[in-house]
Formats: structure tokens, C-alpha cells, sequence
């Protein structure tokens, strides 16, 4: 069985959080409502999702980046 690299997951999770972010900032930004399945996104909702997966990709951002192995020698 392989072992997971989970700094390697959080750096791919990182560039995919910080994509959405912006992208949820910038329709907000212009008041832009996204359908999504059966309803829509308004751009009060994108705002919210946009600082959350902002959070989130400072949270990943740390782990995939900055932060040090522990086990390295």
C-alpha cells in the first residue's frame, strides 16, 4: 500500500482554494448570480464562499508550503 504525501495534497489544494476565492470574489464583485443545479449562487453567497476558501487557502497554503516535516532528516 502507498503512503499518502500530504504536503503534496495540500499544496494541489492550495492553488485550487485560491482560484475559487478569487473567482467567487470577483462575481460578487460584479453582482453576478451562478446557477447552480436546480438553484442559484447569489453574489451575497459568492462573498461568504469566497473568504472561507480564502481561509482555506491560507490553512493549506501552511501545510503544503511553509510548514516543515517532521520527519525529514
Amino acid at each position: 500500500m502507498k503512503k499518502i504525501n500530504w504536503k503534496e495534497v495540500c499544496k494541489f489544494l492550495s492553488g485550487a482554494f485560491f482560484v475559487t476565492a478569487g473567482a467567487s470574489w470577483y462575481f460578487s464583485l460584479l453582482k453576478i448570480t451562478l446557477p447552480f443545479m436546480d438553484t442559484t449562487m447569489s453574489p451575497e453567497f459568492l462573498g461568504i464562499r469566497g473568504f472561507i476558501h480564502f481561509g482555506l487557502f491560507l490553512i493549506t497554503f501552511y501545510f503544503g508550503f511553509i510548514r516543515k516535516n517532521k520527519n525529514a532528516t
